[in-house]
């Protein structure tokens, strides 16, 4: 009999503005990047197919107030978007977990919790991690 590896479906995340270093990066990295055009200028879906950004090079920010609230990603060394909550204010820690990468392979972790283990996540690739508590890094886990 052999074992099957469970592996997490890359995720894919909506609605998010992106600056052109950000895209650049992670469509070099090897995820897929759509763009949309709306009202209120271009927005961008992401499927993490690939690898994700070493610890602390890409972050997740939210920009805006009330129905214009949406979420950006920008490089770390880049400026604030006008409009943009400062020091991650507004962004939780499990959504900073959806942009950490696994400490294994560098893939993308998913949700995988079940509701026992907060934290708790699976790489696209199928190795199992633990987020930090503040979401911005993971470790190995089981």
């Amino acid at each position: 009999m052999t074992s099957r590896k469970i592996r997490g479906a890359a995720p894919t995340y909506t609605d998010l503005r992106m600056t052109i270093p950000a895209r650049e990066l992670l469509e070099q990295l090897g995820n897929e990047i759509r763009i949309h055009t709306t009202d209120s200028g271009p927005r961008y879906s992401v499927t993490l197919t690939g690898q994700l950004a070493a610890k602390g090079v890409l972050v997740l920010v939210l920009i805006g107030q009330g129905n214009e609230q949406h979420r950006g990603l920008r490089l770390i060394d880049e400026p604030a978007y006008p409009g943009e909550w400062a020091n991650g204010v507004g962004i939780a820690w499990h959504e900073r977990g959806d942009w950490v990468r696994c400490p294994r392979c560098g893939h993308a972790l998913v949700w995988y919790e079940a509701g026992y283990v907060p934290g708790y996540r699976l790489c696209t690739r199928g190795h199992h991690a633990q987020l930090s508590s503040d979401g911005k890094s993971a470790a190995k886990a089981g």
